[in-house]
């Protein structure tokens, strides 16, 4: 087995597993405003980045002065919502309704608005489950050009199943997912909001997601 505990003990403390949260939406962000957010001093903050970093759980960039600290790579992200998932719920906890109806789960759409795409691309077999994942049909590719998606040219999982944390349902992750969130955000169809993982979905977004998805009163 991988050394699971190891990474289950830098997780296990609270100020990390906020700071990896913090960094969800994919975003890169500086170590005053982690600390600012997860309500640690700086030097404190110091220590936790460097123990994710030597854990392998979070990429560094500097920046003139500046240090960016953001998730490593997917993977990671996908363990943090899967985790989100079956980890119990806190007495306190409420869900923003606007975070559970749209939001950015790393580089792909989450939510109710993403599990409902997803619901729907299955529906139309352009994004066909086997085994143990997904793949995108040859109608789903000729589907994906004519609206713009573009080709693949990565070397990540093409299309996967992502378990939604607060639906309990699958949105689409991988190259596919995020190509698909680039173009909804590209074309103003959908808009991030600043420093947080809630997307807002736009009046031209819901008449984009009507036409092309089928998906109305969203």
């Amino acid at each position: 087995m991988p050394n699971i505990a190891q990474v289950g003990a830098l997780i296990g403390d609270p100020v990390r597993a906020l700071i990896l949260g913090l960094l969800m939406d994919g975003s890169e962000r500086p170590a005053g405003e982690l600390a600012a957010r997860a309500g640690v001093s700086p030097q404190g903050v110091s220590s936790h980045l460097a123990r994710l970093l030597d854990g392998g759980l979070l990429s560094v960039r500097q920046h003139g002065r500046h240090r960016y600290f953001a998730l490593r790579n997917a993977d990671v992200a996908h363990a943090i919502e899967t985790l989100s998932v079956v980890a119990p719920p806190s007495r306190s906890l409420r869900i923003d309704p606007a975070l559970r109806h749209a939001r950015r789960c790393y580089d792909h759409l989450a939510g109710e608005v993403g599990v409902a795409l997803c619901g729907r691309l299955v529906a139309r077999q352009f994004v066909v489950a086997g085994g143990d994942g997904y793949r995108v049909s040859d109608s789903g590719w000729n589907w994906a050009r004519e609206i713009g998606l573009g080709e693949p040219h990565t070397r990540r999982a093409l299309v996967r199943p992502c378990l939604d944390w607060t639906e309990r349902r699958t949105h689409l992750a991988g190259w596919f997912g995020a190509a698909l969130y680039a173009l909804l955000e590209g074309k103003g169809a959908v808009k991030r909001r600043s420093g947080e993982r809630t997307i807002d979905v736009t009046a031209p977004g819901r008449r984009f997601l009507a036409r092309h998805f089928d998906l109305g009163g969203l």
